[in-house]
């Protein structure tokens, strides 16, 4: 009786026994990534303007943007990699990379500091040597009011709530202030007379 309920399992036994490992020699093999693996993100902070459309647009928060500190945070164990901020950021500053980050006990953040601001922490020299003046974005947008038709979808689209169009007195206004040049406005006019100068 031993010998026929071992039977059905001699094939599985033969063949586990000849046949290559399932599992790779991790750590000490690098892991190779499938093409479509989410990964994690990566930012190219030198190219962030601060606009905080990613922050905006990540279902579970896991962003924050500073404007005036200059700063781009992230809080890996609540980020998802679903991919939304890299596809609504208008400077691409924003990537998938492969790989997942190294877990540990306790969660943590990241955070990043555009050039020309003072690093996280620290505040800025004293007037006797002024800090760096921060990195200035592309331009600012310009409407070419012969063209412009006043749909109000630049004003809908700003991140910022810097543009105010008024279609019956057919005026459009920006607050230079609140703009962040990030060029959403200018890609979603349709009659494309809007410009970053």
């Amino acid at each position: 009786m031993a010998n026929i309920r071992f039977l059905p399992f001699a094939h599985t036994a033969l063949k586990n026994l000849f046949s290559k490992p399932v599992t790779t020699g991790y750590p000490f093999e690098p892991a190779v990534y499938p093409e479509r693996m989410r990964g994690h993100i990566q930012i190219a902070i030198a190219d962030c303007i601060s606009c905080g459309l990613c922050a905006r647009s990540c279902p579970p928060g896991a962003i924050q943007t500073n404007r005036t500190a200059g700063t781009w945070t992230i809080h890996r164990f609540d980020c998802v990699q679903c991919g939304s901020c890299v596809n609504v950021c208008p400077k691409k500053c924003l990537r998938m990379a492969p790989g997942y980050i190294e877990p540990g006990p306790e969660k943590w953040s990241e955070t990043f500091t555009r050039p020309g601001f003072p690093p996280l922490g620290q505040k800025a020299e004293s007037s006797q040597q002024p800090a760096p003046a921060p990195a200035q974005p592309e331009g600012k947008p310009v409407n070419d009011s012969s063209a412009c038709v006043y749909c109000t979808l630049c004003a809908k689209k700003c991140p910022q709530g810097a543009i105010s169009v008024d279609r019956a007195a057919k005026t459009w206004s920006l607050d230079e202030q609140a703009c962040v040049g990030c060029g959403v406005c200018v890609s979603a006019c349709p009659k494309k007379c809007l410009t970053l100068r």
